[in-house]
């Protein structure tokens, strides 16, 4: 038997509590995970099939977490716990019923990039200039009316809405049709395509709520209205649903979350009991207490205080520096203070709202020397070398895959011009023929150029070829082959002008090899569209900044779920953090309010609040007003310092850079004597 012992009261009470819908209110660093780990491993240890749990979360990080968690404490029992994400469970309901949902046994996932250009093309269709209007507006709309279960987006009356409406309404149909041709799905459908199938049949629907008798939900303040409908479709008349949650930590609104899905629990599983945990084991008291006072003026909330037995600890510090080039330099000399005191660079984080905001950050450690990594810019599945070898294993995996075919019959260049491909696809459009089979009639196209359905032909025996070569099942040789047939390695080079640069893109096409050989490594048999629905998958995640060394440096939203022992929050300031409203929509102060809760809370020990008295906008100097959530610290558990008085001198500064090169000069020398 597993020990209880070190869980505290109300810890215990969520994991006993088995039968019935539950929601556990997990206040920040309250021990949530373990809360999870445990009451999977009470359920299996009280008889229950483990096969019977379903949990789910948002992230492969953080299911992989659970999934050990659980198999330590409930040994192989452990492992047969449907642990997943909620886009993976929907993958697989969809792969096990692909026939019901009208899909191939291996569909296609469109990425983000993939929607993206679908969206494009839709919008040409309609005559709508993509330069004129962001893609990704018209494509959050989209989003948008799938996550509420919509069949067509309908415009606001005239006066209310803007052009994205009409444009959004034209798009959506024909995004779906485009989808349907290419045998593909996007993210959003992998839940409500589900949704749908559980709603219509009956029988399908009984049959998984007999497969699952109970649910576990982590991070439920995240979900959105199609997750929550297909939960309720899950649980049937048991609802036998645990949800684990913070409405405190809810700051995905704009990604469709609904946080009124947990502030009205009990209103769609009746009778729910509710456990609140607020005894925090990662803060210091004063950091809490901050934390307290600046969430309890939002009124829409469920009532919770975060306390803890270590102690008051440091109070938190408040910083007004003139400006934000002397705000970036009070954060360096305050981590060169605290360095001092022999902390690594891996304990510092400088949080923002904004990704603008990092600049004057990096600059300043830039030229103190300083190791600092930026989260959550360019991502890797959005670089161009890696979508390009992307797109030629799509289409071998899929042929109808229109928008990898249009993306690569030139890449490497190979003298199929924009003008041949238009021709191409008018002839497909005239003809009623997909992309692909148009291509190989292009000696039939009218008006294209001298050599250019040679070229065209040549291109089409290509991905003949390539296609054949993966048949045989050894999908890295394939792979590898592929790209050296195409040269992509000299091809990524000589697309940017620094050796530096060329070698990343080289790693990008490696990373994609690397993964490809670890998949079939882990299972010979894996199919090259089953590696690609897993990677769509993948590409939605986070980087991971704790596997980093040196200064994190990232937005409030990219800090949820870390903690740091010193952060710096900066920029805490009106129209920055509470953020202006952006693209034109409102603002909404009670989810600025909950992210400024969530960056107070990644630290464990001590927290410096800074902003600037004003800063240069448009070559503009404009005076800068303190947050109103300054206002909300309790008097005794925060201190407002002086940072001129704080800050450590350029000579300190550049004393402390040649010393820590000195010891790093000191240490490779030792380490090559060794050697």
């Amino acid at each position: 038997m597993f020990d209880l012992s070190t869980l505290n009261a109300p810890q215990l009470d969520a994991v006993k509590t088995t039968d019935g819908p539950l929601l556990v209110l997990a206040g920040a660093g309250s021990g949530k995970t373990r809360v999870i780990a445990h009451r999977v491993a009470w359920l299996i240890q009280q008889g229950l099939d483990p096969a019977a749990i379903l949990a789910v979360t948002f992230t492969n990080k953080a299911a992989s977490e659970m999934r050990e968690r659980v198999a330590d404490l409930a040994g192989h029992a452990g492992t047969e716990v449907f642990v997943s994400t909620f886009h993976a469970f929907g993958l697989w309901l969809l792969s096990q019923e692909h026939t019901a949902a009208g899909l191939p046994r291996r569909f296609a996932i469109c990425d983000a990039g993939d929607q993206q250009s679908l969206v494009k093309r839709c919008m040409r269709e309609v005559k709508v200039d993509d330069r004129a209007f962001d893609p990704r507006r018209v494509l959050w709309q989209i989003s948008k009316a799938k996550n509420a279960l919509k069949k067509k987006i309908v415009p606001r009356p005239e006066g209310q809405g803007d052009d994205y409406d009409l444009i959004a309404a034209e798009v959506f149909p024909r995004y779906q049709l485009a989808l349907r041709a290419q045998r593909a799905v996007d993210f959003d459908d992998l839940i409500a395509r589900p949704v749908e199938l559980l709603k219509k049949d009956a029988a399908l629907r009984a049959k998984y709520q007999a497969r699952f008798s109970h649910l576990l939900v982590d991070e439920y303040q995240d979900t959105n209205l199609c997750q929550l409908e297909l939960l309720k479709l899950l649980a049937g008349e048991r609802k036998n649903v645990c949800a684990v949650g913070d409405d405190d930590q809810a700051i995905y609104g704009w990604r469709g979350a609904e946080v009124k899905n947990i502030l009205r629990y009990d209103r769609h599983f009746p009778g729910a009991k509710e456990v609140r945990l607020e005894q925090n084991y990662r803060s210091t008291g004063h950091i809490l207490a901050c934390a307290n006072g600046v969430i309890s003026k939002n009124a829409a909330r469920k009532p919770k205080k975060l306390w803890t037995s270590a102690g008051p600890g440091d109070p938190v510090r408040v910083a007004a520096c003139e400006g934000e080039e002397e705000e970036a330099r009070f954060v360096a000399s305050e981590i060169t203070r605290l360095r001092g005191e022999g902390r690594p660079w891996s304990h510092f984080a400088v949080l923002y709202r904004l990704n603008a905001q990092s600049r004057p950050i990096e600059e300043a450690l830039r030229e103190a020397q300083m190791p600092h990594q930026v989260h959550g810019g360019s991502a890797f599945f959005d670089r161009a070398e890696v979508r390009d070898l992307l797109a030629y294993l799509k289409l071998v995996a899929s042929p109808e895959d229109e928008n990898s075919l249009s993306r690569i019959v030139n890449v490497p260049p190979r003298g199929i011009g924009d003008t041949s491909v238009e021709k191409v696809h008018a002839h497909a459009v005239a003809h009623g023929l997909p992309l692909l089979e148009a291509f190989r009639q292009a000696e039939r196209v009218e008006g294209l150029t001298r050599g250019a359905p040679e070229k065209i032909a040549e291109f089409v025996a290509l991905l003949d070829r390539t296609r054949a070569a993966f048949t045989g099942g050894e999908l890295v040789a394939a792979a590898r082959r592929l790209v050296e047939e195409l040269d992509l390695y000299a091809y990524a080079r000589s697309s940017v002008s620094s050796a530096e640069a060329g070698q990343r893109k080289v790693d990008g096409i490696d990373g994609i090899l690397r993964s490809l050989e670890w998949s079939q490594g882990r299972d010979r048999k894996v199919s090259l569209a089953a590696w690609l629905q897993r990677l769509a998958l993948d590409s939605r995640e986070e980087e991971d900044p704790a596997a980093e060394e040196g200064i994190s440096l990232m937005t409030l939203h990219a800090s949820k779920g870390l903690e740091f022992p010193v952060v710096f929050l900066v920029g805490v300031e009106e129209d920055l953090l509470p953020c202006a409203g952006i693209q034109g929509e409102a603002r909404d102060l009670d989810e600025e309010r909950r992210l400024a809760y969530v960056g107070v809370t990644r630290a464990r020990e001590l927290l410096f609040l800074t902003r600037a008295k004003q800063r240069v906008k448009r070559g503009k100097v404009l005076p800068r007003t303190p947050s109103r959530f300054i206002e909300d610290l309790p008097a005794d558990s925060h201190v407002v310092v002086d940072p001129n008085a704080q800050a450590a001198t350029p000579a300190e500064i550049a004393a402390h850079t040649s010393s820590g090169l000195a010891d790093l000069r000191a240490r490779l020398a030792a380490a090559g004597g060794t050697g």
